[in-house]
């Protein structure tokens, strides 16, 4: 309307120039300059309103046709496919909503291609066939269409929603439920690489229960969230190594049991993956530690003891003997003092076997000499 208005001021003032060069050269009444003054605006009026006529009419066939496709696309028989999707990939996706809700334009087969078939039913031979919720899923009898990007659907769709499988050139494959053109409730993903991913699925993402098998043995079983191991779960490796505790984002965060294949056991809390808190670690020898760890490291005060009888108890520094420590041996022998790499060094007080204590100096695990006067030592 601006545009319209801004015409008719300039063809006025067009119409005034002209008529003013006219007058010089005519006689002409007022009510004549009146009276063509009042044609013109009326003409330029008219023309705005055409345009703006014209305008609106553009503006409902535009509005019409949106309406027409958003309609098509609600109740079209067309399939609905996502791009390719990459499990492990924890970077935030790119893709839109539009996207994911993608049109492609697909053409029917009668079988699935089998160089993308084989390699599946290759991969998947040692795992059990996944089962739908119904008889009649599990029947499977459904069309084979390809998309444009070469990607391979088999099974149904209802507007984004159903059950079937998908195969990528890339060999990513996967079966089960979808939701709006995601993995959305149960089902199962075969990566390019071969691992695989079998449980809940929530708006493309592993989330809920599920089993994830890495091609080396490696299987993890227990929650998920957005991608990445969240809640309770247990790892389980190829040589009988287990873990059974809590994960946090995708790593070991909680209490947890560390079971090793050599016999060695942890129990006790873990940083994101490292052994970190209040533990108890037991060698397959029978040694054991309790107390303190930092980064996979005892740290901090602990107690430390030999099957054989000896024991220590005090500081530990990066995993070595470091600050203030006692150490008894079976013979009823002990040493209250000083530690420093894992040796005496420092003041200490000694107690022989024979019952008899002496305070005295040590440097790198050696007594320099025996002193006068009490030293008090406090252990902890």
């Amino acid at each position: 309307m601006g545009s319209c208005w801004t015409g008719s001021q300039g063809q006025e003032k067009n119409c005034q120039i002209i008529l003013q060069t006219q007058i010089k050269n005519t006689i002409i009444s007022d009510y004549d300059l009146k009276y063509h003054k009042q044609i013109q605006f009326i003409q330029a009026c008219t023309r705005g309103y055409l345009v703006r006529k014209r305008y609106q009419s553009l503006i409902q066939k535009i509005k019409k046709q949106k309406m027409l496709k958003k309609e098509q696309n609600h109740y079209s028989n067309e399939l609905s496919f996502k791009d390719s999707f990459t499990f492990q990939d924890n970077k935030q996706s790119h893709k839109t909503k539009n996207q994911h809700q993608q049109v492609y334009q697909t053409k029917k087969l009668l079988k699935v291609p089998d160089y993308l078939s084989n390699r599946v039913d290759k991969i998947l031979q040692l795992y059990t066939t996944f089962q739908y919720d119904s008889e009649e899923d599990n029947k499977f009898n459904f069309p084979i269409y390809q998309l444009d990007d070469g990607c391979i659907y088999h099974g149904q769709w209802k507007n984004g929603h159903g059950c079937g499988k998908q195969y990528w050139q890339n060999g990513t494959f996967y079966e089960g439920y979808w939701a709006f053109n995601m993995f959305d409730g149960r089902g199962r993903l075969v990566h390019s690489d071969g691992n695989i991913y079998e449980g809940e699925f929530k708006n493309d993402k592993a989330s809920g229960e599920g089993i994830y098998y890495c091609i080396d043995g490696l299987k993890y079983i227990g929650q998920w969230e957005n991608n990445v191991q969240n809640g309770h779960g247990m790892e389980i490796w190829h040589d009988g190594t287990t873990f059974d505790g809590e994960y946090k984002n995708g790593l070991k965060n909680g209490q947890g049991v560390f079971k090793w294949s050599d016999g060695s056991i942890y129990v006790g809390q873990l940083i994101d993956g490292n052994l970190e808190g209040i533990g108890q670690f037991k060698w397959d020898d029978g040694r054991v530690y309790e107390g303190s760890w930092k980064n996979n490291c005892m740290h901090g005060h602990g107690q430390f003891k030999w099957p054989d009888g000896r024991k220590y108890e005090g500081q530990y520094n990066n995993g070595i003997k470091e600050g203030v420590g006692q150490f008894e041996w079976p013979d009823g022998r002990l040493y209250k003092g000083e530690w420093l790499n894992n040796k005496q060094h420092g003041i200490g007080i000694y107690l022989g076997y024979n019952g008899i204590e002496k305070e005295g100096e040590w440097a790198d695990g050696k007594l320099i000499r025996w002193t006068k006067g009490k030293v008090r030592l406090s252990i902890g």
